[in-house]
């Protein structure tokens, strides 16, 4: 198996795009009816997703998709079990509400526990998973479950497939009539899109922030439609990737408070502002103010870099996937400069050996001998 930054690139270079065309692999054939019936008559109002990591992450970017498209079904994320802390109890308890529990493994127990937790309210659950432990129980429960088919999966980096997923979930949703508006169109040309709106200079951009952000602290800020969708998304590839300290912020509450970190750091800071072509003219005032303060030629910013980002394209998804595969872009060439051995601290810090490395390897080698 190629190591973890060469199977990142040859996947940009020969997968990104091309998988927005896989909409097609998935499986809804273990779904109740009488729950599809119930979707397809309009009876859910409110849908939220549980998961953990990239099993969640698409949820948050369909949801502002969604939002952002004008769609009549709301959605609501969280990426924990205990979710009469995260959920108000007027919406776990509305019969409007479907439950989506997501695990492409099946094996986290976080979702589990959510299962779990949701005794009572199976008749509006769907499990979203590849198989595992989540889809014994959801058998055994009698629970409706729809599946991850993916045909070429990089089980140890789901993150990777996280177009594909919001493709499939934009195909899987209209077909059980949980949204009226067909986007499968504009998903598909979403590759000639990106050949064009993914700029040679906007390449360049990211090699010059991956630059920046060599031995930095990367501080990610945008305006609300995209904390939540883009930045948490973009964490992730620079933690697991490029294994690179990354946070993510929202841009005006950055500057009521964290902001005073920056006076006079001691140690390297790299900032990568997403600048939305849509955001209101407030923000892009505060947003150029920002940028002035911590570029000015003074001794307080000897250890700042500023990339500013542009989102000009011209619908939300091209907007969204460009700066995906810019943050992916900057991501590779920054791992490439750490060069770090990954010691699969996230399988084992989460209890989750499915992904750990070792069992990658040891199922690839048995997989011969099963064929």
């Amino acid at each position: 198996m190629l190591s973890r930054l060469d199977r990142y690139e040859a996947f940009l270079k020969s997968r990104y795009r091309a998988d927005f065309r896989k909409a097609d692999e998935y499986s809804i054939e273990e779904i109740d009816p009488e729950l599809r019936k119930r979707m397809a008559g309009g009876q859910f109002t409110r849908i939220v997703f549980s998961g953990m990591g990239c099993s969640a992450i698409v949820s948050d970017v369909i949801g502002t998709y969604l939002n952002a498209s004008g769609a009549a079904v709301e959605v609501y994320v969280f990426n924990d079990y205990d979710f009469p802390y995260l959920v108000p109890r007027s919406v776990v308890d509305d019969e409007g509400t479907l439950f989506i529990i997501s695990s492409y493994s099946g094996h986290s127990e976080e979702p589990i526990q959510v299962f779990r937790s949701l005794a009572g309210r199976y008749h509006r659950t769907l499990l979203l998973t590849s198989g595992g432990r989540l889809t014994e129980l959801g058998r055994e429960a009698g629970v409706s479950i729809a599946r991850w088919t993916l045909s070429e999966p990089d089980r140890e980096y789901p993150l990777f497939h996280v177009g594909q997923y919001f493709a499939i979930l934009l195909d899987m949703f209209l077909r059980l009539e949980l949204i009226a508006a067909d986007h499968r169109a504009e998903v598909a040309a979403l590759p000639t899109h990106l050949g064009v709106d993914f700029t040679p200079a906007l390449a360049e951009l990211a090699e010059v922030a991956a630059q920046r952000s060599r031995n930095a602290n990367i501080i990610m800020l945008a305006s609300p439609k995209w904390h939540e969708s883009l930045l948490k998304l973009a964490k992730m590839h620079f933690n697991e990737m490029a294994m690179a300290p990354a946070t993510r912020n929202y841009f005006h509450e950055f500057c009521h408070s964290e902001v005073a970190t920056l006076s006079d750091p001691d140690r390297l800071h790299s900032v990568l502002l997403f600048r939305d072509a849509d955001d209101d003219r407030y923000t892009q005032q505060k947003m150029d103010n920002l940028v002035a303060l911590l570029t000015r030629d003074m001794p307080q910013n000897r250890n700042m870099a500023v990339t500013e980002v542009p989102l000009g394209q011209p619908t939300f998804m091209r907007r969204y996937f460009t700066a995906l595969e810019f943050i992916q872009t900057a991501a590779l060439a920054l791992g490439r400069f750490y060069d770090t051995e990954s010691r699969d601290l996230i399988s084992e810090a989460a209890g989750n050996p499915w992904y750990h490395r070792t069992a990658v390897l040891s199922d690839l080698a048995a997989a011969p001998a099963a064929g």
